[in-house]
């Protein structure tokens, strides 16, 4: 019985470190959409610390 066990947890890993190894070796696929929202946020992230640094130079007058 304790064979058994540790073959099906053999088993276990051994897949696991399959699945692991062929995941890490495809290419990374970025879809068309992933790009653009990327640079929207950092535009809008930009715009976001031009409004703030005016408004505190407004402030501190």
């Amino acid at each position: 019985m304790n064979i058994l066990i540790g073959l099906v947890i053999a088993f276990i890993i051994i897949v696991a470190v399959f699945v692991g190894y062929s995941y890490s070796q495809k290419p990374v696929e970025v879809g068309g959409h992933d790009f653009p929202i990327d640079s929207e946020i950092v535009s809008q992230n930009t715009k976001s610390i031009q409004i703030l640094s005016n408004i505190e130079s407004i402030l501190s007058r």
